[in-house]
């Protein structure tokens, strides 16, 4: 009897531990994670050994403009689809672990920093949810009035998020039971439509789509939201400039600048991260989406919007400020994300159903993945940093 409590004792543990212990054969330390937006799946590529695909997992509601981010340990990927759908997959059994709906429209989540709750920012109805990890049942819904948008998760427990149709930035404490807005921030600029964290985790930066400014709000005093004002309209070609700051956090420090899309010009601003003001534009060929720093910062890879160039990725040498390399990874560039130490970059391309990775030293191709309509690219190391 004795020996077979200690065999159902030593069962239990083995099943408590996890599939690590029962046979799972990758960590969740560096797995890119690529949203196959027509299917309405995820698939989990292993970027350490070998590009491996690892996974495929379906259900995950509509992906058109999905967000993914990450538990604190990276074992499981959240996923918020437009149609509000919230769904937590393990990376490990590569299983649908939990979802739970949160409105009927969303463009995006943020973990906070204990790692309790996911917030999610909803269209509609406008405000944000909070849903409890443990359990995946909501825990509060906090109304703003407006459409929510740009929100991340920040230190001290915060999240800030912006209202696109109040003009609004808000600080909710994560920390509180009740989940109150702590700051609110009005007449901020007209129509904020996605904000985005410095690395260092300090200043909240909102884009607008009216308004011929950012939007700078200083964590670390949290007092005002300050106006930094755009490239003028004779720097750039096309419109008045509207800085593109989207869902995917597509633009980053490097070298002490700040490099940032401009759409209604074909460029990307410079703008120094001690002062704050814009001092320079790179010219590129259209109109960028994404800009997207090489860990090292000594590289910036763009693509562009739909159009001629859909097709293509310029690599940008931080140091000269010029395009050095010019790639064609397939139709529809969508997306790129690089490997946690930059080794890698993994490029979707939408129309020609493929993920290619690209060497960032030799810029060859050493992977080609088959995917469904790939959109996003997300990297498990999102995990450990603020605002992804």
């Amino acid at each position: 009897m004795r020996s077979l409590r200690l065999v159902t004792a030593f069962l239990l543990a083995l099943a408590a531990a996890g599939p690590m212990a029962l046979g799972a054969d990758w960590g969740t330390g560096a797995l890119m994670v690529i949203i196959e937006r027509e299917s309405s799946s995820l698939l989990v590529v292993d970027s350490v050994h070998g590009h491996k695909v690892l996974g495929r997992v379906e259900g995950l509601g509509v992906l058109q403009h999905a967000s993914i981010t990450f538990s604190r340990d990276g074992r499981f990927a959240y996923v918020i689809s437009r149609d509000s759908l919230l769904s937590k997959v393990d990376l490990l059994t590569m299983k649908l672990a939990a979802q739970v709906k949160t409105g009927e429209s969303a463009v995006g989540l943020a973990v906070t920093q204990d790692g309790l709750h996911i917030a999610v920012s909803n269209y509609k109805p406008p405000g944000v949810v909070i849903v409890r990890d443990d359990d995946f049942t909501i825990a509060k819904s906090i109304p703003t009035g407006g459409k929510t948008v740009g929100l991340v998760d920040a230190p001290d427990n915060l999240l800030i998020v912006a209202d696109m149709e109040k003009d609004s930035i808000m600080a909710i404490d994560a920390g509180d039971p009740d989940f109150p807005i702590v700051k609110k921030f009005d007449n901020v600029g007209e129509e904020p439509y996605d904000g985005v964290l410095t690395p260092d985790a300090r200043y909240y930066v909102a884009g607008f789509f009216l308004s011929p400014w950012m939007g700078l709000l200083d964590l670390w005093k949290m007092d005002k939201v300050e106006k930094i004002p755009l490239p003028a309209r004779d720097d750039i070609t096309g419109a008045a400039p509207v800085l593109k700051v989207p869902h995917l956090e597509g633009w980053f420090d490097a070298g002490g600048f700040l490099f940032a899309p401009i759409v209604g010009g074909e460029g990307l601003a410079i703008i120094d991260a001690a002062s704050w003001k814009t001092v320079g534009v790179i010219p590129l060929r259209a109109h960028p989406i994404f800009a997207l720093v090489r860990p090292d910062q000594r590289q910036i890879w763009v693509n562009y919007a739909m159009g001629e160039f859909h097709d293509t990725v310029d690599i940008i040498d931080v140091q000269k400020r010029e395009v050095i390399k010019t790639l064609k990874p397939g139709g529809k560039v969508f997306h790129l994300q690089f490997t946690p130490k930059g080794m890698a970059a993994y490029v979707s391309s939408y129309a020609d159903n493929k993920v290619l990775v690209y060497d960032t030293k030799t810029f060859e191709v050493i992977a080609s993945i088959a995917a469904r309509g790939p959109s996003g690219i997300f990297c498990s190391d999102r995990s450990s940093k603020f605002g992804l």
